[in-house]
């Protein structure tokens, strides 16, 4: 038979696991992942340092090659996303340019029409 303890016992041990699991998030899975792509990656790195077969010297020469295209890349990829931030910025001006330049032609474009309006009027006043 149970016990109305053993059932309370029960009952509290799902609800503190429901609660547990609602605690995980998506972004502190991944955030976990993160770190653990991270510290694997460093670990992989200086065990295979540690057991390269080469020299140290050719091992440095290789990284710093490495490095040196790799920073080579990342300044690239700068350049481009500060240029298309650049383009963008001459981008709206030049738009900002054109529908000023819209708007001065329409209103010029009413003012004729008022005139040849006008002109119109007068010249059929004028006409018997």
């Amino acid at each position: 038979m149970t016990s109305v303890c053993d059932y309370l016992d029960r009952a509290s041990f799902q609800f503190s696991t429901q609660q547990q699991m609602k605690q995980i998030t998506f972004g502190k899975v991944l955030r976990a992942g993160a770190w653990g792509a991270i510290v694997g990656g460093a670990a992989g790195f200086a065990l295979g340092l540690l057991v390269a077969p080469e020299e140290g010297r050719t091992v440095r020469r290789r990284l710093a090659y490495q490095l040196e295209n790799l920073a080579g890349l990342v300044g690239s990829y700068v350049d481009q996303v500060v240029r298309s931030q650049e383009e963008s910025a001459a981008r709206r001006t030049g738009d900002a340019l054109v529908a000023d330049a819209q708007e001065k032609a329409s209103r010029i474009r009413r003012e004729i029409d008022d005139l040849l309006a006008e002109i119109r009027q007068q010249n059929e006043a004028r006409t018997p």
